[in-house]
């Protein structure tokens, strides 16, 4: 009993600090850097399908929660209403770029529209509300796609969110999330809720091997937990947790939608190392395509990577399958032998670091 209440008093003296933030070593202050291999190109740090309207926050204090953590950019995705389109101000909003955006419910899955003009029907089914975003611009994101009953409710979606920590949340049990919080440090608590998403890459990987498709993660909702006195799940917390990349000409709205729809985009779980700078290409000759993008098969094609630091695993996937790997590795290179869609998984402490966007080679 003594031993117990050590313990517990032990825990209470750690949870009841103010919120630690993860130990996300961020650089003194924030550089856009060029995109490596292609320095035409902006590497943008943001967030993507963010819910403030069940946070009660505006687009200012989100703004003010975004610049320390050195994001460039959010997409916003509050629940659209019907006969509404109040989907956040598009621009800038002290110094961090908004992106206007809503989610729709469909069929136990979220369709997320990225920058809609006018109001969309939310009862419409997912064909048709996937066609309304489109005849706007707009770009349609499938969240949560493991959670729809039906594969042709996301199989005309722009995108895949592989990932969404408030999707990983809400699969735990509160009890089991509280004495988590309760007991592990900031770091660990975090990553506890990053396994690797297989059944959201299966099915990105499926719909991926028959056309392009955009991988990416998600944000949703934060949850501030209160665990003896201090907060779990805060957006504070969250910005430094993980963060997607677009690389893009220009930090503006259409700019940056374009970057997504074509999926000049990259995952990175910065907890396990900030990211500035990523690139996973394909070169032939002094030819260098972009991941997101297509190229043709010939005998002196290379795919490269290349990361900010090492990285304890290196992955190469073709369709869903390895391929090659390469361990305690910062740079990767690989002469496909045959077409597919080809991307790269970088892992440290055995846990998702950095995911890229494929490379299809036709």
């Amino acid at each position: 009993m003594k031993l117990r209440c050590l313990l517990i008093a032990a825990a209470l003296g750690i949870a009841g600090c103010s919120a630690p933030l993860p130990t996300t070593e961020l650089p003194p202050g924030r550089f856009i850097s060029p995109a490596l291999e292609f320095p035409e190109f902006r590497d943008y740090r943001g967030v993507i399908d963010l819910r403030i309207r069940d946070a009660k926050l505006d687009q200012p204090a989100v703004a003010d929660l975004s610049k320390p953590a050195q994001i460039d950019f959010v997409v916003l995705a509050d629940r659209a209403r019907r006969g509404e389109s109040d989907y956040g101000v598009g621009g800038f909003t002290s110094a961090v770029l908004f992106i206007p955006g809503a989610s729709f419910a469909v069929d136990g899955g979220d369709i997320v529209a990225i920058n809609p003009r006018e109001p969309i029907d939310p009862s419409k089914p997912s064909s048709e509300l996937v066609g309304a975003i489109h005849e706007q611009g707009g770009v349609a994101i499938a969240a949560a796609p493991s959670k729809f009953r039906s594969a042709g409710d996301y199989a005309l979606a722009d995108g895949i969110e592989v990932y969404n920590q408030r999707d990983s949340w809400t699969s735990e049990s509160p009890g089991t999330l509280y004495w988590r919080a309760f007991f592990l440090s900031t770091d660990r608590f975090l990553l506890d809720l990053a396994p690797r998403p297989d059944e959201n890459l299966s099915i990105y990987d499926k719909l991926a091997s028959g056309g392009r498709v955009t991988l990416l993660a998600g944000m949703g909702a934060p949850d501030d937990m209160s665990v003896a006195g201090s907060k779990v799940g805060t957006l504070q917390q969250l910005f430094l947790f993980y963060t997607t990349h677009v690389l893009a000409s220009e930090r503006a709205v259409d700019p940056v939608v374009d970057a997504i729809r074509r999926g000049h985009v990259y995952v990175s779980f910065d907890i396990l190392g900030y990211v500035g700078q990523f690139a996973f290409f394909a070169r032939d000759g002094q030819t260098k395509t972009m991941m997101g993008e297509e190229v043709r098969l010939t005998q002196t094609l290379k795919l490269q990577a290349e990361l900010p630091a090492q990285a304890d695993k290196i992955v190469l996937l073709r369709d869903g399958n390895e391929v090659a790997s390469a361990e305690n590795a910062q740079n990767f290179e690989y002469a496909p032998a045959e077409p597919g869609t080809y991307r790269l998984e970088a892992l440290r402490r055995d846990h998702l670091w950095i995911l890229s966007n494929p490379v299809y080679v036709r």
